[in-house]
């Protein structure tokens, strides 16, 4: 072969690339001024946005390039869009400021620059200017942390923690204390299930991290549930309720387990009638909740209601966060570096997660790793929604008290954490964790251990339970 065709063969991608960057995008998007009393930094971060995220994280403000109807190009570049949009879209009243972003997608911009995903390589290999330099990324992750600062979740973290994707619990709540009690008699009274035997709390002890530590729960009459149970402390934290998120709140995920004929059996009605035979319950009923007394709705509030109490608070994790250094031991704050690398893009707020509907199997096909049958609770939100791209995506476990709710997954699959670490780096990250790592992740993460009526829930016992 001749010097000089090698040569144009060598220099070829160096022509291609800049032609396409120059032939490129079609236009530019006029500039989106920032609102008034916006912060200096957002001020700055918002043009960085502007002209690094657009093309795929803002549906409608995309700037196509002048090949973008080629049918190839066509389809790739309408799968990027979509890929981005489903994890961050970004609107005007977003890159002006006239809305806040939230904590996830703090949490999500976050993890893609500690992880140099966004802009994706191939993306950058046709558009070379929109990677972010050193000072670009700098000033996202200042303002990311000055926002989190700002946060009412953030008001008791020592000043140098305030930036962090994990927040610290409240140590006070502020709830109606005779309602508090009411539904957690309500939650403790086997009277709601429709044969007397079973509570909310068969499923959800609170001795057990607030879950039974079962693969499955067991309704009434020994019939096995398809799903494993999900804790109940911290639950107030979670966007929805159930695995699928089909309850919008506590109150209505109240509701669903003591109808079902799988779980407690019970009838409302002929459960209503049953309470109101209980002169502590009419009482109690008439005088909280006046004028409407005894019905489904004023239960299930009741319940939610101490379930709102269920907040775990003062765990040695949270001590660090409000300024003792010493609470966590050097290979638990290693823990924690790795986890904010990680897993914090989904596992983020005070409880660590719930914030959130993910993908099970993000990089690697979790069930063909599990093995068995697909089941219908395998489907996850797709249950829901009856939207394929839904298929297989769950609500986001909380991971305070991980280290009690075993076995873990929604399958109750793993009976350790380790094993939990491990195939959660695999399938969600697509990395396999030394040794030392899955230990120093674990450290950390049993430092996420809470208390409830001022004792460590691992140590609780029924009777400080029944305490009241």
């Amino acid at each position: 072969m001749k010097k000089t065709h090698l040569f144009l063969i060598l220099l070829a991608p160096v022509i291609l690339l800049p032609l396409s960057n120059l032939l490129g995008l079609s236009g530019e998007n006029e500039p989106i001024a920032v609102v008034a009393g916006s912060s200096p930094s957002f001020a700055k971060v918002s043009p960085i946005l502007q002209n690094k995220c657009v093309d795929c994280h803002s549906p409608g403000m995309t700037r196509m390039p002048i090949y973008a109807q080629l049918p190839i190009a066509k389809q790739l570049m309408a799968k990027d869009i979509a890929t981005a949009s489903a994890r961050l879209v970004l609107s005007k009243q977003l890159y002006s400021g006239e809305e806040k972003f939230t904590p996830l997608m703090l949490a999500r911009l976050e993890g893609a620059l500690l992880n140099n995903t966004m802009p994706p390589n191939l993306y950058l290999s046709m558009h070379w200017a929109d990677r972010l330099g050193a000072e670009e990324k700098q000033s996202i992750l200042t303002w990311i942390a000055e926002e989190r600062a700002a946060s009412a979740w953030s008001a008791d973290s020592t000043p140098a923690l305030k930036g962090e994707p994990v927040q610290p619990l409240p140590l006070k709540l502020d709830l109606d204390a005779k309602k508090v009690a009411l539904g957690d008699k309500l939650f403790h009274d086997t009277l709601l299930s429709g044969n007397n035997t079973l509570s909310c709390a068969s499923c959800h002890s609170l001795t057990k991290g607030g879950t039974d530590q079962a693969k499955v729960a067991t309704g009434v009459r020994g019939q096995q549930g398809p799903i494993n149970s999900p804790t109940v402390y911290n639950a107030m934290y979670n966007l929805a309720q159930f695995w699928d998120g089909r309850a919008k709140d506590l109150q209505e995920q109240a509701a669903g387990p003591v109808a079902n004929p799988g779980e407690m059996g019970a009838q409302w009605d002929d459960l209503i009638e049953k309470l109101k035979q209980v002169p502590d319950y009419q009482s109690a009923f008439t005088e909280l909740y006046s004028g409407q007394g005894l019905t489904k709705d004023t239960v299930t509030h009741a319940i939610a209601h101490f379930e709102q109490s269920l907040v775990t608070a003062n765990s040695r994790f949270d001590q660090y966060l409000r300024s003792n250094d010493n609470s966590l031991s050097a290979n638990e704050k290693a823990g924690y570096e790795l986890f904010k690398v990680n897993c914090a893009s989904c596992h983020t707020g005070p409880a660590l997660g719930g914030l959130s509907f993910e993908k099970m199997g993000e990089q690697q096909d979790y069930f063909k790793l599990r093995g068995g049958p697909l089941t219908e609770a395998d489907n996850g939100r797709f249950n829901v929604s009856k939207q394929e791209q839904d298929r297989h995506f769950f609500k986001v476990p909380v991971l305070r008290n991980v280290e009690l709710t075993h076995p873990y997954f929604h399958d109750g699959s793993v009976a350790t954490l380790a094993e939990a670490v491990k195939i959660m780096a695999q399938v969600q990250r697509g990395k396999n964790f030394t040794a030392d790592e899955i230990n120093q992740l674990v450290d950390f993460l049993k430092t996420l251990t809470g208390e409830y009526k001022g004792k460590l829930i691992s140590q609780l016992t029924a009777e400080d339970i029944a305490a009241h």
